[in-house]
């Protein structure tokens, strides 16, 4: 796989995951809210788990918490809880 293909895959995950688990960067906003998406990003890109992402988001777990495989649960969930 290129990597302009992996990083837009993961990226749409990303995204996707954000959305379920109910994860809105806009709440921060400004630069903390830019370093916590980048911070985001970069753990996403790395992940070894992307078969496990796309079948637990196709699923469908709306307002839900981030499984426990996502590299960033505990990131979204520390944003979550300084909002």
């Amino acid at each position: 796989m290129g990597i302009l293909k992996h990083a837009g895959d993961h990226m749409q995950m990303m995204g996707e995951m954000m959305r379920q688990t109910d994860i809105d960067v806009s709440k921060a906003g400004g630069p903390s809210g830019d370093a916590f998406l980048r911070g985001s990003i970069v753990r996403c890109l790395f992940c070894k788990h992307g078969d496990e992402c796309r079948s637990w988001l196709a699923e469908g777990h709306e307002h839900s918490e981030p499984p426990a495989f996502c590299r960033n649960a505990g990131r979204f969930e520390s944003f979550r809880e300084a909002l």
